[in-house]
């Protein structure tokens, strides 16, 4: 059996995780000669969004867009300077939501995200994006884990 990647989707939280997760997937690209495609999903957590008076300025969301873009912009092109064919996608939604859309709309044949590892009430707490799509993706997930600091 031979494993064709072709279209690798790299969810990018801008964390300190990421640089694990951008490294095992230029790893990946370089060895298969697949094309990345960066990704990074925001959204305002629920326990912001019940708080009432919470006021958000009038651009905050197409400011955080553009930061979002711009970070981004800034990894793909270090990754398009090592020849590797890089496209950068910054969608508003629920990251574990927004991860399987994008995987199953663009076909992709792997998904390489990072975990921190949580455990316990920290885990019950805050979830597991990683976790998520590990359990939904339409395609194979490498799950990067980089110890918590």
């Amino acid at each position: 059996m031979t494993i064709e990647i072709r279209t690798i989707l790299v969810p990018i939280d801008f964390s300190s995780h990421a640089e694990a997760v951008l490294d095992w997937a230029t790893h990946m690209a370089e060895k298969h000669g697949s094309s990345l495609v960066l990704l990074h999903a925001y959204h305002l957590p629920v326990d912001f969004q019940q708080l009432e008076g919470a006021y958000l300025p009038p651009d905050f969301w197409k400011q955080v867009k553009t930061e979002a873009t711009e970070n981004l912009e800034g990894c793909a092109a270090k990754l398009r300077e090592r020849g590797l064919a890089v496209e950068t996608v910054v969608r508003e939604g629920y990251p574990a939501t927004v991860i399987e859309d994008e995987a199953r709309s663009r076909h992709a044949d792997l998904v390489v995200i990072g975990t921190r590892g949580h455990s316990g009430l920290k885990h019950l707490l805050l979830g597991s994006v990683a976790e998520r799509v590990v359990q939904k993706a339409p395609c194979p997930v490498l799950a990067v884990k980089t110890p918590e600091v």
